[in-house]
């Protein structure tokens, strides 16, 4: 009776903070966990400018001068480019600051990727991931519902669009309670210890797909059809609902910046655990250790409690030092992680290989989805890496797979793109219309079509599905920028210069179109 009278009390002094998110509510019965959750990476993951560290610095490669300005008020970023300038405020800051701060740019309910990111540990200013070698970079890359998923707590996305949100664009802004335990309603609703995810009571394939959820990038996430990344919940397998699918051979050029689960798998330590280890078997994702040396030393002496001989480190030494040091990561900027492969002796990174690697499930998905989540990965990664044999490999499982079902968008959209970079412009168009047709609501498959149209040499078709695109979603660059190309290839220049004044409209300071629009 009096448990039944404590957690009544709980629900009574939780429910009036359901508004300020999952862990406000949490904290009203579970105080430690989420004050210590408060001082982690995660629970800091997405948050308002606050004032940080001005600077400037020049992207060589582009020409282009970023400045940064914070005050109290504030972030500004400015670029400057062909003596164009143009200034952008920042709406968030994405990352705890552990390597590295980025930061989101909110336009008219849409959310764009900033070009620069402040690296905590070398306290400078420089490019942001995938923006190194860009020679034009500006602030219109569009900030998908699964590039802040895993950022960020409940995102608010418009359904059908790519990247606008709903004017208050997160219910929770950093990574919240329910990412790992499951709905907070639902727990509120029916209090307890049944009625909500304990990731370490899972069974082993739930317990590690919690964890996988954000920690496993892979090379490729194909989600099932019908299905999006976000519908994932805690309790399930990943692979119900998306598939992961990594190259089955290690692959030069240093750690990727998600692939800790990848390289924990590789260790002896859990390849002899018979599944009994896992991620939460080292670390409290609700606290931060005040003596990290310490805590995960006892960590490590726990599972190796036998004389570690004469010439092992005193026992103060640092044993992830040692069997777990910092790697330069190759899609992170300048940042290091940490190598959970656990080595007994430091090992340099896998040579490069001749053959391009093989892609394999992570864990195999139903079999009626498996050739088709797979071909669509070899074809994802085939066009991200100019790789002709994953393109290939794709197009035959994709091929087979359409035989018996035509109508899915992402099929269709994968083989359109492999015809077309075959030169097949007209087969790839009907498959592209077809995938409108099925959704016509989603304006970036209008720009595949328009896309295989103009090789076709069908201009008119093309500029209908630009500007159907623009009609439907104006914050599409691409699409403008092919709508001005087209017109500029039909002698037209008074109707390329419109269009890049109707992008100016709702991107004002983009110093790509400024500087076309300058342009004789």
């Amino acid at each position: 009776m009096v448990a039944a009278f404590r957690l009544l009390a709980c629900l009574v002094t939780a429910w009036p903070l359901m508004a300020a998110g999952a862990s406000s509510v949490c904290a009203a019965c579970h105080p430690k966990q989420v004050n210590g959750y408060r001082r982690t990476g995660m629970a800091n993951s997405l948050f308002r400018p606050v004032k940080q560290t001005p600077g400037e610095f020049t992207h060589v490669l582009s020409d282009s001068r970023f400045r940064i300005e914070s005050t109290t008020a504030g972030m500004r970023q400015f670029i400057e480019r062909n003596g164009i300038e143009a200034d952008y405020p920042a709406a968030y800051v994405i990352g705890s600051g552990n390597h590295a701060f980025g930061y989101l740019i909110q336009i008219g309910g849409y959310l764009f990727q900033s070009p620069v990111s402040y690296y905590s540990k070398r306290a400078i200013w420089d490019m942001a991931p995938g923006y190194e070698r860009d020679r034009e970079p500006d602030f219109t890359r569009p900030v998908t519902m699964e590039c802040v998923l895993c950022h960020s707590g409940q995102p608010k996305p418009v359904a059908g669009t790519l990247n606008r949100y709903e004017p208050e664009p997160f219910a929770e802004m950093a990574i919240s309670c329910d990412r790992c335990h499951g709905s907070t309603a639902a727990h509120l609703a029916k209090p307890g210890p049944g009625n909500i995810v304990n990731p370490a009571k899972l069974p082993v394939r739930a317990r590690d797909s919690v964890c996988e959820q954000c920690h496993l990038g892979g090379e490729a996430r194909i989600p099932n059809p019908g299905r999006k990344i976000a519908d994932f919940h805690p309790g399930q397998n990943l692979e119900e609902v998306f598939s992961v699918y990594v190259f089955d051979a290690p692959v030069a050029g240093g750690l990727k910046v998600v692939s800790h689960v990848e390289q924990l798998a590789q260790s002896l330590c859990v390849r002899r655990s018979s599944e009994k280890m896992w991620c939460g078997t080292c670390h409290d994702p609700h606290d931060k250790p005040a003596d990290p040396v310490r805590y995960y030393r006892a960590k490590c002496v726990g599972c190796h409690a036998q004389p570690l001989g004469k010439s092992h480190p005193a026992a103060s030494a640092n044993c992830v030092g040692c069997h777990m040091p910092q790697r330069q990561t190759k899609d992170g900027g300048h940042t290091a992680f940490t190598d959970h492969r656990i080595t007994r002796v430091a090992t340099a990174a896998a040579p490069a290989g001749l053959q391009p690697r093989k892609l394999v499930a992570w864990r195999e998905p139903a079999p009626a989805v498996a050739a088709r989540n797979l071909g669509l990965a070899n074809v994802l990664v085939g066009e991200r890496d100019e790789s002709a044999p994953h393109m290939d490999a794709g197009f035959r499982a994709l091929a087979d797979f359409y035989e018996s079902q035509s109508s899915d968008p992402a099929v269709l959209t994968s083989l359109g793109l492999v015809i077309l970079r075959k030169g097949g412009a007209t087969e790839a168009a009907r498959l592209y219309e077809r995938a409108v047709e099925l959704d016509p609501a989603y304006a970036p498959y209008r720009i595949n079509a328009a896309t295989a149209w103009t090789q076709a040499g069908d201009l008119e078709k093309a500029i209908e599905h630009l500007e159907t695109a623009i009609r439907m979603d104006p914050s599409l660059e691409r699409a403008y920028r092919k709508l001005g190309e087209i017109h500029a290839r039909m002698k037209q220049p008074a109707k390329a210069r419109q269009v890049f004044e109707r992008y100016l409209k709702f991107m004002p300071g983009n110093v790509t179109a400024r500087t076309a629009m300058d342009s004789p």
